[in-house]
């Protein structure tokens, strides 16, 4: 796959995607403009042979480390990795290029966009997370406090490059995670590409190429189309949001016991519940068949059913307004309409 994707506020953001692109990035970057003094960033210790392998390509590119996972995404860590790029000489004219998973696009997205009032940025993303979703739409951002993506911006990034041969190594758990929230933009959004997905779930826990690559090509399709609509969320980017107000309260609240794919999972299927008026029996069946054939959690864990402590935290959602939480939920597969949580839904949810 090799896309260019139009936006309003920016002149464009490429997509380049299969197996074997990784040894296309020097003439991609050429392409994109990039001189020399390239920074890869990348987690500490996980990539660092990858991350040694890019730079090589690249002509003896930087790297810069940063703590695997959200550890990253701090205010503490963007400081240190300014620091950093002063002592490697990096300029406005460098590009930054994030190395690994929705934490490391996240934080160096965020990084690009703030740096020097902004610098060019490259995302390639190597879980099925990044490359369905985190890597993809422009949204950049650290936590505070716990609270994940608190500060953030809206930079889209010059170029995305996922080479499918990265995903070989992850862990079954991490490569359900992308999957999961191809479920939910399909959930929401296109009831044709949900049918597809019934199709291909086991195939796809199976880790089947073909599956792999047919999800991916949707999930790509279905972000961008309602990007390039709503790029500062005003509205149907909200929709991206299925199964985050209570999956973010979640993911909080377990303090890195969870995943971020597991508690999206958990969140879709609670977020059905708490809205049970709206959306039928059927529809949480078929979604929660989905989510298990994709080898998904879908029992939420009591060690985390405490409501006081989620709906405290799904009231400090960037979402809510005035005590009012909004949330996505398919009214029928394909189609999802706004609800509001209530503290006594969430409970019912659980």
């Amino acid at each position: 796959m090799d896309r260019s994707f139009e936006f309003t506020r920016r002149a464009q953001s490429r997509v380049v995607v299969g197996a074997g692109v990784e040894s296309r990035l020097p003439e991609l970057l050429r392409e994109l403009g990039a001189g020399p003094g390239a920074v890869v960033v990348v987690h500490d210790r996980t990539m660092a042979t990858l991350a040694d392998r890019v730079a090589e390509r690249l002509g003896g590119a930087h790297c810069l480390a940063i703590p695997t996972g959200e550890a990253a995404k701090d205010l503490d860590q963007v400081e240190a990795a300014t620091r950093a790029l002063r002592q490697l000489g990096a300029d406005r004219s460098s590009t930054l290029l994030a190395l690994g998973g929705g934490s490391v696009t996240d934080f160096t997205g965020f990084l690009a966009s703030i740096w020097l009032r902004g610098v060019r940025f490259v995302a390639c993303p190597t879980t099925t997370l990044a490359l369905c979703d985190a890597s993809l739409g422009g949204k950049n951002g650290i936590d505070v406090e716990g609270r994940k993506n608190e500060l953030g911006t809206v930079r889209q990034p010059d170029l995305v490059v996922g080479d499918t041969d990265w995903l070989a190594t992850l862990p079954d758990a991490l490569w359900c995670e992308g999957f999961v929230e191809v479920v939910k933009m399909a959930a929401v959004l296109d009831a044709a590409h949900f049918a597809v997905l019934e199709r291909l779930a086991l195939a796809l826990r199976a880790r089947d190429a073909g599956a792999a690559a047919k999800a991916i090509e949707m999930a790509i399709a279905m972000k961008m189309a309602v990007v390039l609509a709503d790029e500062t969320e005003r509205d149907r980017r909200r929709w991206l949001n299925f199964g985050h107000t209570i999956g973010h309260a979640l993911e909080t609240h377990a303090r890195g016991a969870l995943r971020h794919g597991e508690c999206v999972a958990l969140g879709m299927l609670a977020e059905c519940r708490a809205a049970a008026a709206t959306v039928p029996n059927a529809v949480l069946e078929r979604l929660t068949r989905l989510l298990q054939d994709l080898g998904a959690p879908t029992a939420w864990p009591r060690a985390f059913a405490d409501v006081e402590a989620l709906w405290s935290l799904a009231r400090q959602d960037k979402k809510a307004r005035a005590d009012v939480v909004p949330m996505i939920v398919p009214a029928v597969v394909g189609n999802g309409v706004v609800v509001e949580l209530t503290k006594e839904r969430l409970a019912a949810s659980l």
